[in-house]
């Protein structure tokens, strides 16, 4: 009887190990591996404020007329540039769409090049529309002298863009990068106009 409690308590104490190892536990909420995408998470921040600041000191351009056409013509140049990744995947999705070993039946074969490509184009023209609200909100509000903001957030889109489509077919550490410095710079364009819409706060740029 004693030998048959002590089996079991030698088995608990061996399960309550083999949890803590487990790579589901959790600590903070997270698995371990999830982990390595929170670092991820917290690299796109510094990268994209960074990059952000660093590039404004030493680049000081300002438009010379900051009217409603010139903030209307800033934005839609920035969107040129942002909308490039996005057609060219749509370009080389075309050509793949004539190759019939990446289909199944109608239907592009799953994790292809060709289905990778396709819900690339999805994720940006998604993403395009965030970021555009956000570019022609900052030309709305922003001075003359901040208009400089509009150019960074372009060229972090376009970067991020392009790390994620490449992270898409190599690496998903790259793609969650790339995700990062695409989405968050818009998210933060969107709360710096919340503050000043809203509460009339204005943070320099």
């Amino acid at each position: 009887m004693q030998r048959s409690v002590e089996q079991r308590q030698h088995t608990k104490r061996r399960v309550s190990r083999q949890r803590r190892r487990h790579p589901a536990a959790k600590t903070f909420g997270f698995t371990a591996s999830q982990r390595p995408f929170i670092i991820v998470l917290v690299a796109n921040w510094i990268f994209s404020l960074a990059f952000f600041t660093g590039v404004k000191l030493f680049w000081h351009w300002q438009p010379d007329d900051w009217g409603i056409a010139d903030r209307i013509a800033l934005v839609l140049k920035d969107a040129v540039f942002a909308l490039l990744p996005g057609v060219i995947g749509i370009c080389i999705v075309a050509a793949q769409r004539l190759d019939p070993s990446m289909w199944v039946g109608r239907v592009a074969k799953p994790n292809s090049a060709l289905d990778i490509n396709t819900r690339f184009i999805l994720n940006t023209f998604e993403q395009f529309t965030a970021y555009f609200v956000a570019n022609a909100g900052l030309a709305m509000y922003c001075p003359p002298e901040e208009a400089r903001s509009l150019p960074l957030l372009t060229a972090l889109f376009v970067m991020g863009r392009i790390l994620f489509w490449i992270g898409y077919h190599k690496n998903p550490y790259l793609r969650a990068f790339g995700f990062g410095i695409t989405f968050y710079p818009t998210v933060a364009a969107f709360a710096w106009l919340i503050l000043i819409m809203v509460f009339g706060i204005r943070i320099p740029l």
